[in-house]
Parts: C-alpha cells; sequence; structure tokens
C-alpha cells in the first residue's frame, strides 16, 4: 500500500507537469528527449548488474554482502557514465539534430547518483521498509516537475527536461541516504562479490533484453518514422505507464522480497502468485479498459487539442500494458526460486517473434500506432508464456488461471460496453463534462459487478486493506545492518 500510494502520487505530479510541459513545448522537444532516454535505457538497462536483486535474495554475511555491493555499483556507475559519454557523438547517425550529444552526456550523469543509492535502496526493499524507499521518489517527483516547469517557462526548451532529468535522479540519491541508517565502510570481500555477480548476471540479461523488448516499438518508430512520431509516441504512453506499467513495477518490488522469503514452502509460493495475479487483474483490467474508452476525452483535455493524433497510441498502449501486467509476478516467482536464468531465456525466445513481427507491420505503415499494435500482438503470445511456465516450475494446473481471470475480464468487459453506450448517450456534451461523468460511472459499474462476481475476495481485499492501515510500521529487521 505505501509503495502504489507514494508512487501513484509521484506519477500524478509528473502527469500534472508533462500536462503543463505540453503547452510550452512541441511534439518535436518531446520526441528529442525520448531518442535521448531511447539510448540511454540501454545503458540503463545494466542498472547495477543485477547486484540489487543478489543482496535482497543472499541472506548471508549481510553488512559484508552490502560493503561489497556499494563499491561493485560505483564502479559500474562510473563506467556506465564513461560509455555514455563516448557513445553520445555515435547517435548523430540515428539523430539529425546536433544537441543531442551534450543532452546524453548531461543526462548520463544519472548513472552516478543513481550507483550511489542503489545498495541502499536494495536494504530498504529487502526488510520490506517501502515507506522509506518510496518517499524519495516523491520528493524526486515533485522537485522534478517544478524545475521542468520553471526551466520551460524561463525559455530553457528541451533543456528543461534534461535537466529536470538529472536534478530527480540527483534528490532521489539524496533521500536514500537519509532514510537508510546503513553506511558504507568501503570493504570488499571476493567471495561475496563472486555471490552477487552468480546471481545478478541473469538479472542484467534479463534487464538488457527485457529493455529491447519493452521499447521495440518506439526503437522503430524512432528509426522509421521520426521525431513527430516518437514525440506523439512519448506524450501517449504517460498515462498507461503511470497507471498501469507502474502498478506493476512497484508490485515487483513489494513481490519479490516476499516471494524470496517463501521459497522453501512451495504451497505457500503457489498461492502467494496466485492471488497476487489475481488482485493485479482486478486493478488493471478495467483500468486499460477504461483508457481505452474514454480516450478520445482524455487526450485534448489533458493534454491539448495539438495531440489529438495520440489518441488512437493511447488506446492501443493502455490494452499493451494491460496485457503486460497480467503475467507479471511470473519473474519474480523465477527469482525466488534462484532460477533468474529462466526469464532471460524466455526473452531470448520472445525477441524472435516480437523484432520481426513490428518491423513487418512498421515498414508497411508508417504510423507509430502500428508498431505499437504489433508489440500488443506479441505480448499477447508471450503472456500466455510466462503464465503456462510459472505453472510448470510451480507445479500446479494451468486451469487455475481461469478462476484467476474470469471475473476482472468478464467485470472490465461489461464495464466497458456500458461506459460505451453512456458516451453515446451525452456525445454532443463538451470533452470536459463527459469525462467527468464517464470514469465514476464505469468504476461503480466494475465495483459492483466485482462485488456480485467475488464477493468473498472483495471482502478479503477490504480485510486486508484496513489491517494495512491499523498495522504498525514495518518492525527493524531481525539482524539489523550496522550503521
Amino acid at each position: 500500500m505505501w509503495s502504489y500510494i507514494v508512487y501513484f502520487s509521484s506519477r500524478l505530479f509528473t502527469m500534472l507537469s508533462t500536462a503543463v510541459l505540453a503547452r510550452l513545448l512541441v511534439p518535436d522537444d518531446f520526441g528529442l528527449i525520448s531518442y535521448a532516454l531511447l539510448l540511454l535505457n540501454f545503458i540503463e538497462a545494466t542498472q547495477d548488474f543485477g547486484i540489487k536483486d543478489a543482496l535482497i535474495y543472499s541472506s548471508e554475511r549481510q553488512d559484508d554482502t552490502a560493503d561489497s555491493a556499494f563499491l561493485m555499483n560505483i564502479g559500474i556507475g562510473l563506467l556506465q557514465y564513461g560509455l555514455a559519454f563516448l557513445l553520445a557523438p555515435i547517435s548523430l547517425r540515428l539523430v539529425d539534430d546536433p544537441r543531442i550529444v551534450p543532452m546524453l552526456r548531461v543526462m548520463a550523469l544519472t548513472f552516478i547518483f543513481n550507483a550511489l543509492g542503489n545498495t541502499h535502496d536494495g536494504l530498504l526493499q529487502k526488510e520490506l521498509l517501502f515507506k522509506q524507499r518510496y518517499i524519495p521518489d516523491l520528493f524526486s517527483a515533485v522537485i522534478k516537475g517544478i524545475a521542468a516547469i520553471v526551466l520551460a517557462l524561463l525559455g530553457f526548451g528541451v533543456w528543461s527536461l534534461v535537466s529536470s532529468h538529472v536534478i530527480g535522479s540527483m534528490v532521489r540519491m539524496i533521500g536514500k541516504w537519509v532514510l537508510c541508517s546503513w553506511r558504507p565502510r568501503f570493504r570488499f570481500f571476493m567471495d561475496r562479490a563472486r555471490m552477487l555477480w552468480g546471481y545478478g548476471v541473469y538479472i542484467l540479461l534479463f534487464n538488457l533484453l527485457g529493455v529491447a523488448l519493452e521499447q521495440a516499438d518506439q526503437m522503430f518508430i524512432g528509426l522509421l518514422l521520426g521525431e513527430t512520431q516518437l514525440g506523439y509516441y512519448s506524450i501517449a504512453a504517460r498515462v498507461p505507464e503511470m497507471i498501469l506499467i507502474n502498478f506493476s513495477l512497484v508490485l515487483t518490488k513489494v513481490i519479490f522480497p516476499a516471494y524470496a522469503k517463501l521459497k522453501e514452502d512451495r504451497a505457500r509460493l503457489i498461492q502467494g502468485f496466485l492471488t497476487t495475479t489475481k488482485y493485479t487483474a482486478f486493478v488493471t483490467v478495467p483500468i486499460g479498459l477504461g483508457i481505452v474508452a474514454i480516450a478520445p476525452e482524455m487526450v485534448p483535455v489533458v493534454f491539448g487539442e495539438q495531440w489529438e493524433p495520440a489518441i488512437i497510441l493511447v488506446q492501443v498502449l493502455a490494452l499493451l500494458g494491460m496485457v503486460a501486467t497480467l503475467p507479471w509476478s511470473a519473474g519474480d516467482v523465477f527469482k525466488a526460486l534462484g532460477r533468474p536464468d529462466i526469464s532471460t531465456k524466455l526473452l531470448l525466445v520472445e525477441g524472435m517473434y516480437t523484432f520481426p513481427l513490428i518491423w513487418v507491420m512498421t515498414t508497411r505503415t508508417p504510423l507509430a500506432v502500428t508498431a505499437s499494435f504489433a508489440n500488443l500482438l506479441a505480448l499477447m503470445i508471450t503472456t500466455v508464456l510466462r503464465l503456462w511456465l510459472a505453472s510448470r516450475f510451480l507445479a500446479f494446473s494451468p486451469k487455475r488461471y481461469i478462476s484467476v481471470f474470469r471475473s476482472p475480464l468478464v467485470g472490465g468487459g461489461i464495464m466497458f460496453v456500458v461506459v460505451m453506450l453512456w458516451r453515446s448517450l451525452v456525445s454532443d456534451w463538451s470533452d470536459l463534462a463527459i469525462l467527468v461523468t464517464t470514469i465514476p460511472i464505469g468504476g461503480l459499474v466494475y465495483l459492483a459487478l466485482l462485488w456480485w462476481l467475488e464477493r468473498d475476495e472483495v471482502l478479503e481485499a477490504w480485510e486486508i486493506f484496513r489491517g494495512a492501515l491499523r498495522r504498525p510500521s514495518v518492525p527493524a529487521p531481525s539482524e539489523p545492518v550496522e550503521p
């Protein structure tokens, strides 16, 4: 609850600042910053080489492991910055805008700030201290958004986005140090480093392949269709990213350490995975379908009339985000079982059909939505594969997924039909009036259907929520980390 409340708040502020910036900047500015982020994301995919996940998984010699992880993270951060600095001029072969080189070199400073805070972040996550972990993210988003708006008003153009990106990462790092009591003692233990690397290398490969697949549609849009189409994509992705994808990203940070504690109890791990998957579908299926329904009114109201070409993109990306969340916890199961290599191998298989499909469809129709639709088709295949593999490694029948997905899909589908009928009845209203009335109607319809279909599950979720509100803050770890 802490993770999502704080994370959603930070993303909501980011969305509000983006809505302001969309009126101050032009699509090409967003397209150029998207190019820079796209290129840096491939370096950022290495993150800490999987060391943070290995630190969370490890249960031996925590102090020694943390000290070794910190020094390894610093080395990785410096290596990432140096790589980005040296490779920046090569970006001119992809982007015909000389501003891209200094932009990349400045934005690469985030690698150093992230490296300084990765170990602290991992320790907070390991002990389930999510309140302390996400508060820095909230402050980072607020300060980043304010800085971007102020600089844009002062006429800095695309550099307002560049500067705020670096400022946000610096604030986040400082917050992690303030809220985590652990301090590095600059010690290095080779056996601990080998353990961290042995586990983390599969996470590294998974992250690299994951970024390539996740951003495959963006890559083809940027390379084949240009800055303007990429700019429309960057705005269209904001709402699905904030509500759907980030919900699963937050969930992963909570679920992986929880699953890791259940790794010796297979029955509880199975139940935990199925419950997590079901509750995730309860949230993301109606939201995804709801975004599809209200996108024609939402885009002009939130971002302005000039972004109407992004409406169809918002709808496709909402479906893509919804489908992506359904098997999300499967990767955390594999990591908790000590088999991160499963996800890595699966990504290799996924790449064999994802890239060709996007390439074929994008070259035939020069629109950003075509690339995203191809990615959606590939992701539907991927979802089936991941859920099947999770059932196989946990040794339960795939038929159990029917009870997991039946209610959210039925309830979400009926809600979608009701919302579309309502929109047709009030089509002569203003966009804002349609938006304001449609959202509560859709929400009430879905909740009523969920109460009818899954009353016991709804009551259980409510008790979990009430218990979380009553529960005191997470206690200190049984083996506290020495300051």
